[in-house]
């Protein structure tokens, strides 16, 4: 205590004094000294307040966005709905560039500039499939409809987005199990008591299940909504108009805002499937008294929005030539029977599937008599349209035009249906012929791989008066040319013998006869307002013998076809090296 009292009281009596602050160090000191200040400015820093406020602003967002994602639903679909714009803008972005620096470069030749723009058709066709397939829902309708588009778009953009109309990745086993739960309020195993996890089909919007019921021991097909589709619809729907939007700023003369138009009417119905079994049961009693037709409807057991029970039918696609081989049926007969049942929906009926791809259609060996050794089964009855009676008829004088070859004719109904002037270039839309054929009344020879080259091309170079026609048109009609693009691509793969194709024959048959059912209809009732007039009765003959020498010269067609075949055939069986 004594010695610590002496040193605290010699250390207070020593007072430094002004001039002790500004003696300089000596050398040595000086030197210690600069050391140990280098030694002290290499140890880590401590971060400053702005830093640290700024890490923990970023930490408590993290913590914040993952909460919110988990438990807020809106919340959850804005951050989904960048993730998903992000995926579509980048590969946009992508494409983009790569058309812009293949087509600003400068080629050796013409040939050398038409293979670089193939090949960057092709990747870029590649990267935009990829992308429709991780974001799935929507964006593969969209692909289904730009693989329609052969009219419009090059082969390798149709072919390569083909792939999207049945390949689409299943749901799992457990999202399925949930969704017949929530909607159906029982598990699958109390109502099914065998059913196989494994999809025999998986579309876009559902995938098919085949089960058996409990209640009867009958084998059927489930349909099944794909359960994520309820969250992402909106928000995809949203995404599209936004990048459409966008093009539209940068590019004016883009005229295909009418696809996003259009899905956004036939979305609500195809996610129906309540609404589905309407249109199954519509065509079916529409084609209840047709008993020459191989049409087959699936019956529908009961039906919800989002789970559907049918009547299940085995067979194989249409376009399975060798499963059509192995059972003796005929592909040309399919493909007539095919453009039979479609031509009496549109041209009769006015009540139209309007997505008729080779997975919608399945054909297998005949069960019942109606002339045929085969049934043709339509199937997903989610996309129909009810043409109007004036649509119908205007639409099936076009066709007769454009079968005969009347430039008039087709310039007339051009615009009454498609609401356009350019005629021409609307026909080759139509019929995805080039105008000369068209106006040579040759729709019955095949597209040759050059004409369809030509096409593709002529598309490309009048691709803003093509958009123009597209966007002023009915989407009743879009739709309508949707079917055609589809039916034809079945057509061209069934037939690979211009000579035995008789598409256009055929539908030339029924357009007389919608438009003779028209006329009748119309001068008949005339004749009931006005009372009987001789113009009327010559307006009503000349109609009727109309029609009746076009019938019967399309039916000589026919049956000098089969006979042509048929000694063809025999001549082929009787002298094989000839």
């Amino acid at each position: 205590m004594i010695r610590g009292r002496h040193f605290l009281s010699s250390c207070t009596r020593w007072m430094p004094t002004s001039s002790s602050f500004f003696t300089p160090l000596r050398p040595s000191i000086r030197t210690s000294f600069n050391h140990s200040l280098r030694q002290v400015s290499t140890l880590p820093q401590r971060p400053s307040n702005k830093y640290r406020k700024l890490g923990y602003t970023a930490m408590v967002a993290a913590a914040t966005t993952t909460t919110l994602y988990y438990t807020n639903e809106d919340c959850r679909h804005v951050i989904t709905a960048f993730e998903r714009c992000g995926v579509a803008g980048k590969v946009g972005v992508l494409v983009a560039l790569d058309y812009k620096m293949t087509l600003s470069k400068h080629y050796d030749s013409e040939e050398a500039s038409v293979e670089a723009r193939k090949q960057c058709h092709l990747r870029c066709a590649h990267r935009v499939l990829t992308a429709l397939q991780q974001l799935g829902g929507i964006y593969v309708k969209l692909g289904q409809h730009v693989s329609a588009m052969v009219y419009l778009l090059p082969v390798e953009w149709t072919s390569t987005m083909a792939v999207l109309q049945d390949r689409c990745d299943p749901t799992q086993p457990e999202d399925i199990r949930q969704l017949f739960l929530t909607d159906y309020g029982q598990p699958i195993e109390a109502v099914f008591d065998d059913f196989d996890w494994t999809p025999i089909g998986v579309a876009s919007l559902a995938q098919v299940h085949k089960a058996r019921l409990k209640s009867t021991g009958e084998w059927v097909a489930v349909k099944l909504q794909h359960p994520n589709l309820d969250d992402f619809c909106r928000i995809d729907m949203q995404t599209v108009s936004v990048i459409f939007d966008c093009i539209y700023y940068f590019f004016p003369d883009f005229g295909f805002g009418w696809l996003v138009e259009e899905m956004k009417e036939s979305l609500p119905q195809e996610m129906n499937f309540a609404h589905e079994a309407n249109n199954a049961r519509q065509v079916a009693a529409n084609f209840v008294d047709d008993k020459t037709t191989a049409l087959v409807i699936p019956a529908t057991l009961w039906a919800l929005r989002r789970i559907m029970c049918m009547e299940f039918i085995e067979g194989a696609r249409i376009d399975d030539l060798e499963y059509m081989k192995q059972h003796g049926i005929d592909p040309r007969a399919v493909s007539s029977e095919l453009t039979r049942i479609f031509s009496e929906m549109i041209f009769l009926h006015g009540f139209v599937h309007c997505d008729p791809h080779p997975g919608n259609v399945i054909i297998r060996p005949s069960t019942k008599k109606h002339g045929h050794n085969f049934d043709l089964v339509l199937l997903d009855h989610g996309l129909y349209r009810t043409l109007p009676d004036q649509l119908r008829s205007d639409y099936a004088h076009l066709w007769t035009s454009l079968i005969s070859g009347d430039e008039e004719g087709i310039r007339i109904y051009a615009h009454r249906v498609g609401g356009t002037d350019g005629y021409q270039l609307f026909a080759s839309m139509l019929t995805g012929r080039e105008w000369a054929k068209i106006n040579n009344a040759d729709l019955n020879s095949i597209r040759e791989q050059e004409e369809l080259g030509r096409m593709t091309e002529g598309a490309l170079t009048f691709l803003v008066e093509v958009a123009d026609i597209l966007g002023k048109m009915p989407r009743t009609v879009l739709l309508l040319l949707k079917t055609n693009d589809l039916l034809r691509h079945v057509d061209e793969q069934l037939n690979v013998v211009p000579d035995e194709r008789i598409t256009y024959v055929i539908m030339g048959q029924y357009c007389s006869k919608a438009a003779w059912l028209d006329t009748r209809s119309y001068l008949i009732q005339q004749l009931k307002e006005i009372g009987w007039h001789w113009y009327l009765m010559k307006s009503l003959l000349s109609a009727w013998w109309h029609y009746q020498k076009l019938e019967y010269s399309l039916w000589f067609y026919q049956l000098a076809t089969v006979v042509v075949d048929d000694i063809r055939t025999l001549c082929i069986k009787w002298f094989p090296l000839y």
